[in-house]
């Protein structure tokens, strides 16, 4: 009987839900019918009027918010991937993009006018595993549900001329730029996504768009000067990197109310004011009990991973001062022992102007080795300007090109192998003439690129990239191949802190000449402390090696190797962000500001990473943007696998790395290019245990390990080694590099 009821109460509770559905539906048709027909009546001949006109009014779309995946076209990583998920925001015509939903400043903000949306298709999604037969045997209604996809859209920049496009409804992909590309594994998610998008393109076409554009921008300014605020007091975190070490501001001293004259106009302060039973304060205290709580919540300790976020400033305050303690007491060591070695330096400088002084260009030949890479600079401009005329065809041109680029290194690498003895003095040559071979590849490609833009009748291709840019003077606005092709332009870019050409580059509207004075005062003051560091303790301990190996015939014993080791891993440190500092800050940021260069992203938080292949990304961005570009995407174009280009990109980097390292030396040895090859498993390894352990320092410790403890120091020690043992070959008469000898002061032989 029990059963019969409960089935009998389901049936009507079905029936009843059933007549209320239908109900509800009828209550929605027949508002609908009112409104139709409250719509009819309130027509007359004003809405006739408006039929015949056909006005369209283009109203703000509505906004969208949420999680897709970006393609990274100006990042690579060792097996990772290029697609990073981040949080899309669409709102009145603009798209921005944010690490996270809980972040208030966007990585990047796109402005949709003169831009329309691009369906991409899917792409496969590689870690995807079929799970049953149903899937293997593609068992799907649709083949765009199949999971396992990812589907595909662009943001493009459109022509405004380009109207055929429009009209056949299809786009040439070679003359659509991709701003941004987006994915996600829904296909109703996508279709949405691209439907608000196009509404927003159109939208923004409207001069409803462009007059509360100036509104917006002035609010925007302000938001940005707040957000740059914050993030000055606490910045975030990128991928790869560390998050912050908090320092807690300090709280400000509350000012003193000034006494007013008049009082009359205060209320009483009676009336504020509460009266204890007993007014002696003493007695107050006196009253204290003796079973009193003292512990009354539960709480970590102070240094536990439980407890809130901490100030540490105490603790980097000591940490600051047994640093510099230490490391004076070293140097008072090293001038009670070798004396003031600044001294020898002085003599060593004025004895090297006297022998230079009498034939500079013959006696000093990287003198000779820089007017050697203005002729090679010269060449590159001569051949690009006949192939932009016509003068010569495309593969006699490039032939040409290339055979001028590599003369310019070759011939370096034989003026430092064959005439420079001093290895600093043909490190110098060597590096510039590295940099001069970066830029002249670059130099080369870029243009080739533009200049089949225009023979094919791409104009747009050129117009879309041009549209990228920011902050262009106004003849650069407009500027296409070949106007560039000009020997200002060519020596613009040779000077620039750059090594990827581009037609036009960002510029700041003047020279700040303070800040010019002050980058050449760090320059100088970086170059004394440089100059110190190495003459009072890189050369006395080094010399105290060779005494060393000598007795022990040239062979490493763990007393020896533990000793040096440890005595040239701390100056080797300072010398190493001394050089970065000077270098990547100060050096670059003064051509950047002479030259008025916009663009002065020179390096980024490397000192924060976490893997080893988020360091080789961030602390070198000239570098890795032409390695980016000229080897890493040529690569991929050919067919390459993601893993086989970054080996390539590996590979060439540890040779570039030893040819800097073993030419200046005179001597062939494989130690640079083996520590940089030798990273590979090691990046492998510390992105594992970022993925395991996200947010530990464990992967920031094994960089400063590898680079400060390890790395570098065996570096100096092999180098000092070989160095040394082919400079007693070469007082034996076994020199065969050609090299003229220089006679140095007595007291500079052996260093």
């Amino acid at each position: 009987m029990a059963q019969k009821a409960i089935k009998k109460y389901k049936e009507v509770r079905f029936d009843l839900a059933k007549q209320l559905q239908d109900l509800q539906q009828q209550l929605a048709e027949t508002k609908q019918e009112l409104n139709r027909l409250r719509e009819d009546s309130e027509c007359d001949a004003q809405s006739r009027e408006f039929t015949q006109k056909f006005t369209i009014d283009v109203s703000p779309p509505p906004e969208k918010k949420g999680y897709l995946f970006q393609w990274q076209d100006r990042s690579i990583g060792w097996g990772g991937t290029k697609w990073s998920l981040l949080f899309v925001s669409l709102e009145t015509g603009r798209i921005a993009c944010y690490e996270s939903h809980m972040d208030q400043s966007p990585i990047s903000v796109l402005n949709l006018r003169g831009c329309a949306v691009q369906d991409e298709g899917r792409k496969r999604d590689r870690k995807y595993k079929e799970k049953s037969n149903r899937k293997k045997n593609g068992d799907y209604r649709n083949e765009e549900e199949e999971p396992g996809y990812f589907h595909v859209f662009g943001i493009i920049h459109r022509p405004e001329s380009d109207d055929n496009a429009e009209q056949n409804g299809t786009d040439n992909s070679s003359t659509l730029l991709p701003l941004l590309r987006f994915s996600t594994t829904s296909v109703a998610e996508k279709n949405l996504w691209m439907d608000l998008i196009s509404c927003s393109c159109a939208y923004c076409e409207t001069e409803d768009f462009m007059r509360g554009e100036a509104a917006r921008a002035a609010e925007r300014v302000k938001q940005q000067e707040e957000q740059a605020k914050l993030s000055q007091a606490m910045p975030g975190a990128s991928r790869g990197t560390l998050p912050p070490l908090y320092f807690a501001p300090s709280v400000p001293e509350l000012e003193k109310m000034q006494r007013r004259k008049s009082m009359s106009k205060m209320p009483k302060s009676s009336s504020f004011r509460t009266v204890t039973k007993s007014r002696d304060a003493d007695s107050r205290e006196a009253q204290y009990p003796p079973s009193k709580p003292m512990h009354v919540k539960a709480a970590p300790s102070f240094l536990s991973s439980e407890a809130p976020v901490q100030n540490y400033r105490g603790l980097f305050n000591l940490a600051m001062i047994l640093l510099v303690v230490s490391n004076f007491r070293l140097i008072l060591d090293t001038i009670r022992t070798h004396g003031l070695a600044l001294t020898h330096t002085k003599s060593y400088l004025s004895h090297l102007y006297n022998h230079y002084s009498e034939d500079p260009f013959h006696e000093f030949p990287v003198m000779s080795g820089f007017l050697l890479l203005q002729g090679f600079l010269v060449g590159a401009f001569g051949i690009e300007w006949l192939l932009s005329r016509n003068k010569l065809s495309e593969a006699l041109g490039m032939t040409l090109h290339h055979v001028n680029t590599h003369a310019t290194l070759l011939s370096c690498i034989s003026i430092v192998w064959n005439q420079i003895e001093n290895p600093a003095v043909g490190a110098a040559l060597l590096l510039y003439a590295t940099i001069t071979w970066m830029k002249l590849i670059s130099y080369a490609c870029a243009n080739e690129d533009y200049r089949l833009a225009m023979k094919s009748g791409d104009v747009h291709a050129i117009e879309a990239r041009l549209a990228l840019l920011n902050n262009l003077e106004p003849d650069d606005e407009s500027i296409s191949y070949p106007m560039n092709i000009t020997l200002g332009n060519i020596y613009y870019f040779w000077l620039a802190p750059t090594l990827t050409y581009q037609i036009a580059f960002p510029r700041t509207p003047r020279v700040r000449m303070k800040r010019v004075f002050g980058i050449l005062l760090g320059m100088i003051a970086c170059a004394a402390l440089f100059t110190f560091l190495v003459a009072q303790i890189v050369n006395p301990a080094l010399k105290l090696l060779v005494i060393d190996l000598k007795k022990t015939n040239g062979v490493y014993t763990p007393g020896i190797l533990a000793e040096y080791w440890l005595k040239l891993a701390i100056a080797n440190t300072y010398l190493w962000l001394l050089t970065f500092y000077a270098y990547f800050h100060l050096y670059l940021n003064f051509w950047a500001e002479v030259l008025r260069f916009g663009d002065r992203v020179f390096y980024k938080d490397w000192w924060n990473s976490s893997e080893l292949a988020s360091y080789w990304r961030l602390w070198n961005m000239p570098v890795h943007m032409w390695l980016i570009r000229h080897l890493y995407f040529p690569c991929l174009r050919m067919k390459f696998s993601k893993a086989g280009a970054m080996f390539v990109v590996f590979f060439v980097s540890a040779v570039l790395h030893e040819v800097l390292v073993s030419i200046p030396f005179h001597m062939m040895r494989p130690w640079s290019f083996l520590g940089m090859m030798m990273q590979m498993p090691l990046i492998i390894f510390t992105k594992s245990l970022v993925r395991k352990n996200p947010g530990s320092s464990i992967g920031n410790v094994i960089f400063w390990l590898a680079f400060c403890v390890v790395g570098q120091p065996t570096a100096v020690l092999m180098y000092t080694a070989d160095y040394q043992l082919a400079k007693d070959r070469a007082e034996l008469g076994e020199n065969t590099t050609g090299v003229t000898k220089v006679d140095y002061p007595a007291e500079l032989q052996g260093s």
